[in-house]
């Protein structure tokens, strides 16, 4: 049998080699790197049509009972702690089919900012009216000689 002296042999300069196929523990093979990427898991998203999908599938399963529903969630990936939030969500009326904002945010924004339209057209009216107003008094004050703040 060979002793870790007869494995490692060490030549003028201090640096050591492996001998054969063996390799001591701590030895690194500068000439070949580590080939090996390192695997990023991925985060699973799920849309909403396919909850919908499953909970069907799960809904029809359960008439038969549970041993086709645990090889149905095995093949799919799923864990039975899913299928209970989606049902959760399903029932409380989170889980729709559509994302994003409903339609009737949109439709009150648009009512809103037409709301807003019409208010800022009639201000600006108004200020026109004031303009004109202010701009008469100022030359009928001119017209009778009436003295303005200005000219004190």
């Amino acid at each position: 049998m060979l002793s870790r002296e007869s494995i490692m042999t060490v030549d003028d300069q201090g640096s050591s080699e492996t001998e054969g196929s063996r390799r001591l523990t701590g030895v690194s093979d500068d000439k070949h790197p580590d080939p090996e990427v390192p695997v990023r898991a991925k985060r699973r998203y799920h849309t909403t049509a396919y909850k919908l999908k499953v909970l069907q599938k799960i809904s029809a399963l359960k008439v038969h009972g549970t041993g086709k529903l645990g090889a149905y969630l095995r093949g799919e990936g799923l864990y039975y702690s899913y299928i209970r939030k989606w049902q959760e969500q399903l029932d409380s009326g989170v889980l729709t089919t559509k994302r994003g904002r409903k339609e009737k945010d949109r439709d009150a924004l648009k009512q809103e900012i037409i709301r807003l339209k019409r208010k800022l057209e009639q201000t600006e009216k108004k200020l026109k009216k004031t303009k004109l107003i202010v701009d008469l008094q100022k030359k009928i004050s001119e017209i009778m000689g009436i003295e303005t703040e200005k000219d004190i």
